[in-house]
């Protein structure tokens, strides 16, 4: 009976750690480069800041399937939701 409790309690002490995390990470994601997490309303001028800040951030990766995922990544970091155009 205690080897199951103690189960239980590691593993929610996992869970909340891992909830702590993925709360953090919109969060590092606006605070590294500056740029905001788009709200439901964005207008276009604050979709583009988002588009330029992707190119910035993945500009330098030489492997095109890299970039594209350094893009998407960076697309979904920051709630804008379209396909990423890599041309």
């Amino acid at each position: 009976m205690i080897n199951l409790y103690n189960n239980k309690e590691a593993i929610m002490k996992k869970l909340i750690i891992l909830f702590v995390l993925l709360l953090n990470f919109n969060v590092f994601a606006d605070a590294q480069d500056g740029v905001a997490i788009l709200g439901d309303n964005a207008i276009e001028a604050q979709m583009q800041v988002v588009r330029n800040g992707a190119v910035t951030r993945c500009e330098d990766i030489d492997d095109e399937n890299k970039r594209e995922i350094c893009v998407v990544d960076y697309y979904a970091q920051h709630n804008l939701e379209e396909e990423p155009s890599c041309d």
